[in-house]
């Protein structure tokens, strides 16, 4: 639906995400097809098991992605069941698709793993 998502806490980290905000802004200026909102990471962690249909594409910073991905997971019914892809649109690398959680090896060769996030992947 050309939606996104913007993940910040620019109340409360006024230099990092304040940045943040500007430079989502700058790229959103390039792109007027895309709506873009703003949410602080609180508020769309709420929106996500709340009203998660409304949701299309989510950007965050590493620390604020890894929480909602670690949410996402277990609305989802828990961390082995997120699939990921790290996609490279310029196709001058390779993209790569996996669990986003990793291959459980604490759970390896007990028969008990569940392989779905990979085929997802």
């Amino acid at each position: 639906r050309r939606k996104l998502a913007s993940v910040t806490k620019s109340n409360a980290q006024k230099y990092s995400m304040v940045f943040w905000d500007e430079v989502t802004r700058d790229l959103a200026a390039e792109f007027p097809e895309v709506e873009v909102s703003h949410y602080h990471v609180d508020a769309i962690a709420a929106r996500m098991v709340m009203a998660p249909e409304t949701l299309d594409v989510v950007v965050a910073s590493n620390l604020f992605g890894d929480i909602l991905t670690d949410l996402g997971a277990a609305i989802q019914g828990g961390l082995g069941f997120a699939a990921s892809a790290n996609i490279d649109p310029t196709r001058k690398g390779p993209s790569m698709f996996e669990p986003v959680h990793g291959s459980a090896p604490d759970i390896a060769d007990q028969g008990i793993a569940n392989p779905i996030a990979a085929i997802w992947s």
